[in-house]
């Protein structure tokens, strides 16, 4: 049998193999199929289109009715625990409990991925394509190695290059191995050893197998385009026009994520003090509406004895429930709160919530520290000073100036023509075994390696530059642009922090003379009930004139505390436009102590050859827990726990006082003129 006969099954074989191979591809032949594909099955159409919960690691959810307790609402009538707070205490838990910036508004729910944490500098810091790790990568030494093994079989038409045969068949082997880093300046430097193993059968050969060996030593340094240390600590040495992340860079936008963390904190600070002082006022208010409900109650009893007697008229009695009701009512808006108003229950969960606390843990948080009343005045041209050096956010928008008059004097590199300096040197050795014997001639590679028989050197200059430079021309007025743009929003955020120094330093001007003529006010609205309830007794005025009297005295002491607390805001406003707010708050920000857990963390990172393994993240795990039941189990209520109310009985004096409203929460009472805290000589004329 020739040697073409004995071809025919293999040829047969591959025929039958590309035919089976098309036939199940996806190509058609001709018109074949037309009709539609099938449709896929009613399961996975359910499995597309539900709802379902997502399988993540730890407990999907955290049931929270175990740890708190039920709210305070104005239903409850056991006695309160009460938790006196100071504003610094406050503060310092908030921080505490802050690995997550919470704020009034609820952004972590609405945004939470624009809601600032304390991971984020640290995020910043390791991320693997901006960050300074990142940056610094690519200075790191690399090592790169390859082997492979050949077979290859074949006819030759030239003897000659055959070495002698028509049919050649070979064995070869190539293994690579390279070292290389890059400096800072740009310059690259590789260590290769490279070794070829062949093993043929012409017979021309000197050996039936023999290996060369070689080392190289090779630098690329960069004299135009990439080179010198400024460039490569600014673009980075593997950077591209437009795409900038050297070390100076990375580090400027950590410095921009410190910048906005600490603007978070503040706005924490902002809002935890806001809280704490709305929630004071709550309580004042409060106050406030029970001494105007016990008054009421006192006008309506002695109303009520003067009708029993024939005395007054009815219209009186009714007048005075009136005023009575409408006072209680106030006192459950105060004490609960509404969706138009806040309250004290309502003020203390949103303190409880920016604190990081159990919403509801039996107790009811009080604050302990009374609001300022002495006049503070700030000197104009120190406050200017201030807020330019101190503001965080010029401090962030200077960061970013920088980062772009970095970016441009980059981006003027890439105008230059690309102009490496090669060298090389090379040790070569050939051998017909690997090691073998070095007495034999070219019986060992390595031992012809290390002779120092056979070297070569490479020295050269390699040029390329793209014509008309149309790409880096392009950057360069990118970064211009974009440095124009940045300088121009300092320059209106300079304006703007000037403007709103002006503004706190005037608001606290017009908050004080405020807080001093409604505490004035005060004054003058408990003289005059005192006078109105005497008139009426003596009958020379009616029950309206007292009812008006109450209801001014009300007013007069909800509206003086809301002053002193606009007062006490409005000092920290001008505190906060003079970016002196978190020294105010006695807040300083720095790298905590490393815990141990840090430290065995780093430990393990120190290891690199032991890749740290996070079973849960590694195991194979379900992707969902199953699909989501969007109809919650219900509760039915039939009306077996209680009764049906009767028909209110008709009110009397008696048993119109609520038991839970009978004491002041604060446990401060009502302003007298003779006990309280700001006299009316205490307002010094300026």
């Amino acid at each position: 049998m020739d040697r073409h006969s004995r071809r025919r099954p293999l040829k047969r074989i591959t025929s039958c193999f590309l035919i089976a191979s098309l036939a199940t591809s996806g190509c058609h032949w001709g018109q074949r199929h037309k009709s539609p594909p099938p449709a896929p099955a009613a399961h996975v159409v359910k499995q597309i289109r539900q709802i379902e919960v997502p399988q993540t690691c730890g407990p999907q959810v955290i049931n929270a009715t175990t740890s708190t307790a039920e709210p305070f609402s104005v239903r409850r009538t056991e006695p309160i625990e009460y938790w006196p707070l100071a504003l610094q205490d406050t503060i310092q838990l908030a921080l505490q409990n802050s690995d997550v910036i919470r704020d009034i508004g609820g952004r972590v729910i609405q945004t939470p991925l624009g809601t600032p944490s304390v991971y984020d500098v640290a995020r910043q810091e390791t991320d693997p394509r901006t960050g300074v790790e990142a940056a610094l990568s690519a200075f790191d030494a690399q090592f790169a190695s390859s082997l492979f093994m050949n077979r290859d079989e074949r006819t030759l038409n030239n003897v000659f290059f055959g070495g002698g045969a028509v049919s050649l068949s070979s064995n070869t082997g190539n293994y690579r191995a390279e070292l290389s880093k890059r400096a800072a300046t740009g310059t690259q430097y590789f260590l290769r050893t490279l070794i070829d193993y062949d093993r043929n059968t012409a017979p021309a050969n000197r050996f039936r197998s023999a290996y060369n060996v070689a080392m190289e030593a090779e630098f690329r340094h960069p004299l135009l385009q990439g080179s010198g240390l400024e460039f490569n600590r600014l673009a980075g040495p593997s950077g591209l026009p437009g795409v900038y992340n050297g070390v100076v860079i990375a580090r400027i936008r950590t410095d921009i994520a410190l910048a906005d963390f600490e603007a978070s904190i503040r706005g924490l600070v902002r809002d935890v003090e806001l809280s704490y002082w709305q929630l004071y006022y709550a309580y004042r208010s409060l106050d406030a509406r029970l001494s105007a409900r016990a008054s009421a109650l006192t006008t309506w009893r002695k109303v009520q004895n003067r009708l029993e007697v024939g005395k007054a008229p009815p219209p009186d009695e009714a007048l005075a429930r009136d005023q009575y009701y409408l006072t209680e009512a106030a006192v459950e808006d105060a004490l609960n709160g509404s969706t138009v108003s806040t309250g004290v229950y309502k003020s203390e969960r949103q303190l409880r919530r920016l604190m990081g606390v159990t919403v509801n843990d039996g107790r009811l948080i009080r604050p302990a520290d009374e609001p300022s009343t002495a006049e503070q005045i700030f000197d104009w041209s120190e406050s200017v000073d201030l807020s330019l050096a101190r503001r965080v956010e010029l401090r962030r928008q200077r960061w970013t100036v920088k980062q772009r008059e970095s970016e441009l004097l980059a981006s003027r590199n890439y105008l230059l023509s690309r102009v490496d300096l090669v060298g090389l040197y090379r040790w070569r050795g050939f051998g017909d075994n690997l090691l073998g014997d070095g007495d034999i001639p070219n019986g060992s590679a390595f031992g012809d390696l290390y002779s120092g028989d056979l070297q070569g050197w490479q020295v050269g200059l390699q040029y390329s530059v793209p014509l008309g430079q149309r790409l880096a021309h392009a950057a360069v007025r990118n970064a211009e642009l974009t440095l124009a743009r940045e300088r121009a929003l300092l320059r209106n955020q300079e304006l703007h922090v000037t403007t709103e120094v002006s503004d706190a330093i005037a608001e606290l001007d017009r908050a004080y003379a405020v807080t001093r003529s409604n505490y004035n006010r005060t004054l003058a609205t408990r003289q005059y009930l005192n006078a109105a309830i005497a008139l009426e007794d003596s009958g020379t005025k009616d029950l309206e004139f007292v009812v008006l009297a109450q209801t001014r005295a009300a007013e007069a002491d909800t509206f003086y505390y809301r002053a002193l607390v606009d007062y006490n805001l409005a000092v920290s406003n001008v505190h906060l436009a003079r970016g002196t707010y978190l020294d105010y708050s006695g807040v300083q920000l720095s790298e905590g102590a490393w815990s141990a857990q840090s430290e065995q963390a780093y430990a393990d990172r120190a290891n690199r050859l032991r890749p740290a393994m996070n079973y849960c993240l590694t195991t194979p795990r379900a992707v969902s827990a199953g699909p989501y039941n969007q109809v919650p189990p219900t509760r039915a209520f039939d009306g077996s726990s209680g009764s049906a109310p009767d028909t209110p009985a008709e009110p009397t004096p008696s048993d119109a006082v609520p038991v839970q409203h009978e004491l002041p929460p604060t446990g401060i009472g009502p302003i007298e003129p003779q006990e309280s805290a700001m006299r009316l000589d205490r307002w010094p004329n300026r």
